[in-house]
């Protein structure tokens, strides 16, 4: 077998350790192999869709969490950095198995058998999947993830591990800020849903095989991204865009000895007509690497690349646990990373942080010292600890020279597990782990009684990377623990493990795993743990700092349910539990991946979940969430009140009180209560094939929409209240095939900010943090720290003694009140709009007027005094028996406000609303990131429903308003009711009335299509009369469909 020298990963921050600390982590020489995980498939254990002769999903990859905007701040997924020719690159997140040439394998069988064996290389996680044998052998791979992080163009390889690229698999490419245009090679036949979710900024997706499979969900959140096929495709619409082939033509490069390769690339799509992200066949040639790593195994000779040397091989690693550890030890526990620093290791580490530009942003929150660390939280060793090799059961002693116990990543040591045997709060045993970890999950359907689940994707597993940070007071792993608790009363810095209280970090109360379940009639919670993103994000490898990774896997939620794992607490006539967080990321609830035995009928449960009845959440963090499911996670609340964020505080924000995240879930609700306060916080958030229901129940947000709705996720109220800065929101891509159904439900827009710091006084405030530190830059995770001082606040942005009294006074004479080093930053004068905390920092621009359609000091625009208002965006929405409020003054009383290119269909049944129905037109605006064309639309039907109102259109239909002045996007003052952005007309509304509606027209109004059926009629307010024009000739109101340039006058009778 060749042999090939590999870096293990906790030497990630090797370079800027000492030479004490890099002799542990010197490279060694072990078996060329890369997998974690190998699985065969037998005809005898299909799933019932297979069964069926359904086409069952298809293996997914290992996508890491990042803030969907992108990260640094904002809302989405970072990878590892893939490590060069020579090194490890680590799995996904950079924490992954053994890097290497692996390859096709697999072992033979029946032709219905299939193997799979999961492998990364450098940026790419993927799949080898090989089925058959002899003559009918086939082996493929599947991208799963990409992990980096830098590349504006992304080339995907068409061959990886030498075998052909044929599959794309949900969420490989999710969430990435720095993409611009992605060139998918002819090898690529299917593309599954999310593939390319939330590309914000990406503005070609090009694929070379005209006949490529794409589901209609691939481009969740990339609206921005245009689709390019050859010419030669009969396809006219795919993935929910429409096909473009003008200005592109195929570059090929010709491959030989491919299975010879570990990455390749062959024929493309290229966009010649953009010269700015164009490629060449020098692009393409460049990626090439071969089995080996060697660059010599690779010539390249013009458009043909030639790969020497070996096969690609990859083969499974199997984990044998010595006999006498098995009761003590778990291949699941064999995760965690060990390593040492001494006082000039931990200064070096310092400087290295201090330097990264990636990372020096973060440096109070990354500190390090002398000691002992596992995964990243320092620990103290017992003085009689001892170490095992957990494969043979050999003692491994410290060294004689350092006296420090080997590093995870030093000799054949990868990760460890400990125990603390006294509870004493120090490590008595150290169990080191010779083998990797990789992260492969199957894409599964949830089959279930509850008709919102049954039939939905999810992830079996998630990831063991990320969940090796997390740790509970309470926890059950395994479908054989059932663990009941009567009452209890339960702190995350006191109770529990020692080790764990200590470090209070991605620490939850209850937490059951892979099918156990744990009851609990009554809890009294409390959490002060805080999700430390920074140092997960830097310990794994990640290339920039990902905020969201605990609200993507779920660590320092509450409560807890992994991996198909069940958790119960209370009972609709019992005790009212209460629950307290005030850390980044403490979630009063997050579900996630559906278990390995997704489907089966002797499953413990349909999927990760999570049911709370009697309880009230008091939520004070930011990016807490009362219930969050993510990957196919379940999660049901009855008799629940929930509080997010904290009244007047802007920035603990991005907590929407219902949410699912990162894929499929679902919330449902019985007699629910929230309020939300911060930033980005909705009163709930649903999302791609998401479901969220509500009865009986009411969802109040301070300073965001009541209901949002993001990229096909689909709400089912019914008697329930909605009210918001706006009632309901949808942004994030049109998708039509979504209907959200609203049944005897108010939708209130209800905007006061009076308790928050807005306006002057914001714009002063942020102007004396500029003049002190020299930046506008206030990060978010500064303020939603509970502790957080100004005095420290100074000191982490460096700012002089000098400059510091000098904001303080400042900042006392804004407040009204002495402000001194010790005053907390949450709540005060620094704590308002003109941030917006939730993307990372503010990136908007605001004249600081208080006009209700502005988004003051956000970078999203747009209209948000309207009860429903849509960004890049179009869902179905129905009411039925609901009524709509706006509090605002009539000169902003929108009802709906269709904007940058969206496109929604909305139905009232026996549902009278009153308002301005806008179409913002045609426009050049810049949307999550990046400018361009965007024409609205906007389908209206009205069915046996009044509408006291009127339809404008860009700034048709408009007006006036006396006494108002302020400076629009293009820098103009004006005191016209809306059109900020300076739309054109475009006549893009469709309405319909039909049964006995009614249109009382308000004012003059502007549409592109109008139906009145038999019984419906358009009126004139008393004193007044009505007038038609269709493209500028007069017409007869009466029943009949108009279209062309429709314009109805108000005049006087």
């Amino acid at each position: 077998m060749r042999r090939k020298n590999l870096k293990a990963l906790s030497c990630v921050m090797a370079a800027a350790l000492s030479a004490s600390a890099l002799a542990a982590c010197n490279t060694t020489t072990i078996p060329e192999v890369t997998t974690a995980e190998e699985s065969v498939i037998d005809s005898a254990e299909q799933t019932g869709a297979e069964k069926d002769g359904e086409t069952p999903d298809s293996p997914d990859g290992a996508p890491m969490g990042e803030a969907p905007d992108g990260a640094p701040g904002g809302n989405a997924p970072d990878g590892a950095p893939g490590g060069a020719p020579g090194e490890m690159p680590g799995g996904p997140g950079g924490q992954g198995g053994p890097g290497g040439p692996g390859g096709p394998g697999g072992m033979p069988g029946a032709q219905e058998t299939s193997t799979k064996v999961s492998v990364t290389e450098g940026d790419w996680s993927f799949d080898v999947i090989t089925t058959g044998e002899g003559e009918n052998k086939k082996v493929t791979s599947t991208i799963t993830y990409y992990a980096g992080k830098e590349d504006a163009v992304v080339i995907i390889p068409s061959v990886l591990g030498g075998a052909p690229v044929t599959e794309i698999s949900a969420q490989a490419f999710g969430h990435h800020s720095e993409i611009m245009a992605v060139y998918v090679p002819d090898t690529v036949e299917t593309v599954s849903e999310w593939a390319f979710y939330d590309l914000n900024t990406a503005t070609i997706i090009s694929f070379a095989n005209p006949d490529v499979s794409i589901d209609d969900a691939a481009f969740q959140s990339s609206g921005n991204a245009v689709l390019y096929l050859p010419e030669s495709t009969t396809q006219t619409k795919a993935g929910g865009k429409d096909v473009v082939t003008s200005g592109t033509e195929l570059l090929t490069v010709e491959l030989e000895n491919s299975e010879s390769a570990a990455i390749a690339g062959g024929t493309y799509l290229n966009v010649s007509s953009d010269k700015n992200y164009s490629i060449t066949t020098d692009d393409i040639t460049a990626i090439a690497v071969s089995a080996s790593g060697e660059a010599s195994d690779v010539e390249v000779s013009g458009s043909t690349v030639t790969f020497s040397g070996d096969a690609y091989v990859a083969e499974e690693e199997k984990v044998e646990i010595f006999e006498d550890f098995k009761d003590k030890v778990k291949e699941a526990d064999l995760t965690k990373t060990l390593w040492y620093l001494s006082e000039d290791d931990a200064k070096a580490l310092k400087e290295k942080i201090e330097s990264d530009e990636s990372y020096k942003k973060l440096k109070s929150v990354l500190q390090f010292e002398e000691g002992y660390y596992i995964n990243g939280d320092k620990v103290t060793l017992d003085k009689d600890v001892k170490a095992y090799d957990v494969k043979t059961g050999e003692e491994v002693e410290n060294d004689t020279v350092t006296g420090a116990f080997p590093a995870t990543g030093s000799g054949n040591y990868r990760y460890m597990s400990y125990e603390d045997t006294d509870n004493d709060g120090d490590v008595d045993i150290i169990y080191y782990s010779p083998y990797g970890v990789n992260y492969s999950y199957d894409s599964t359907v949830i089959k279930s009684d509850n008709e919102n689940l049954n039939g939905l994707t999810a992830r079996d597993t998630l990831n063991p990377i990320y969940l090796s940070f997390a740790d509970s007071v309470v926890k059950a792993s395994g479908e054989s623990e059932d663990v009941k608790e009567k009452d209890l009363t339960i702190d995350t810095s006191k109770d529990g493990d020692a080790i764990g209280a200590e470090a209070n970090e991605e620490r939850s109360l209850v937490w059951a795993d892979d099918y156990a379940s744990i009851t609990v009639d009554h809890i009294n919670g409390t959490s002060t743990a805080s999700a430390n993103w920074a140092k997960m994000s830097y310990l794994t490898g990640l290339s920039s700092y990902n905020v969201e990774i605990a609200m993507e896997w779920g660590m320092n939620a509450l409560l807890y349910a992994t991996n198909g794992g069940i958790v119960t607490v209370g009972s609709t006539d019992g005790e009212t539990s209460t629950f307290y967080a005030n850390g980044d990321g403490a979630n009063g609830v997050i579900a996630g991946g559906s278990g390995t035995k997704t489907g089966e009928s002797d499953a413990k449960s349909d999927t990760a979940s999570v049911y709370v009845y009697n309880a009230d959440f008091t939520l004070e963090g930011w990016n807490n969430h009362v219930a969050d499911v993510v990957y196919g996670g379940y999660a049901y609340l009855e008799d629940v009140t929930g509080t997010t964020g904290i009244d007047g505080s802007y920035s603990v924000g991005q907590a929407s009180a219902l949410a699912n995240d990162f894929g499929n879930g679902v919330v449902d609700v019985k007699n629910f209560s929230a309020t939300v306060y911060g930033n980005r916080s909705a009163g709930a958030y649903v999302i791609g094939g998401g479901v969220i229901t509500a009865e009986d129940s009411s969802f109040v947000s301070k300073a965001d929409a009541a209901a949002v709705i993001a990229s096909g996720g689909t709400y089912k109220l019914k008697n329930t209240i909605l009210e918001g800065v706006m009632g309901i929101k949808n942004r994030g891509g049109i998708n039509t095939d979504s209907t959200s159904v609203f049944d005897n439900v108010t939708v209130r827009a209800a905007k006061n900010m009076s308790n928050y710091i807005t306006g002057a006084k914001a714009k002063a405030a942020a102007d004396a943090w500029e003049k002190a530190s020299g930046t506008t830059e206030l990060m978010h995770f500064m303020m939603s720290d509970a502790d957080m001082t100004i005095g420290q606040l100074c000191e982490n942005y460096d700012v002089n003694d000098s400059a510091k009294k000098k904001l303080l006074e400042t900042l006392s004479e804004i407040a009204g009140e002495t402000y001194t080093e010790d005053t907390k930053l949450r709540s005060s004068v620094l704590d308002n709009t003109y941030y917006n905390y939730s993307a990372g920092a503010y990136t908007g621009t605001t004249d600081f007027s208080d006009v209700p359609y502005l988004v003051v000091g956000s970078a999203y625009g747009g209209t948000v005094s309207s009860v429903m208002e849509f960004e890049a965006a179009g869902e179905n929405l129905l009411f039925t028996n609901s009524k709509f409020e706006n509090t605002n003054s009539d000169d902003y009383n929108y009802l709906i406000a269709s904007e940058a290119g969206s496109a929604p269909v909305i139905t009232f049944e026996n549902s009278d609303a009153s308002g301005i129905i806008w179409n913002e037109g045609d426009i050049e605006r810049v949307v999550e990131g990046m400018s361009g064309s965007r024409s609205s639309a906007l389908t209206v039907t009205f069915k046996n429903s009044d509408f006291t109102g009127s339809f404008a259109d860009g700034s048709n239909g408009l007006w006036e308003v006396s006494g108002l002045s302020y400076t629009n996007s293009s820098g103009k003052t004006t005191s016209l009711n809306g059109n900020y952005y300076g739309a054109e007309a475009n006549f893009g509304i469709s309405a319909t009335f039909s049964g006995d509606s009614v249109w009382t027209v308000t004012h003059d109004s502007y549409l592109g299509s109008l139906t009145i059926e038999d019984n419906a009629s358009l009126v004139a307010p008393s004193g007044y009369k009505l007038e038609m024009t269709v493209d500028g000739k007069k017409t007869d109101i009466k029943p009949g469909t108009y279209t062309g340039e429709i314009v109805i006058t108000v005049t006087k009778a």
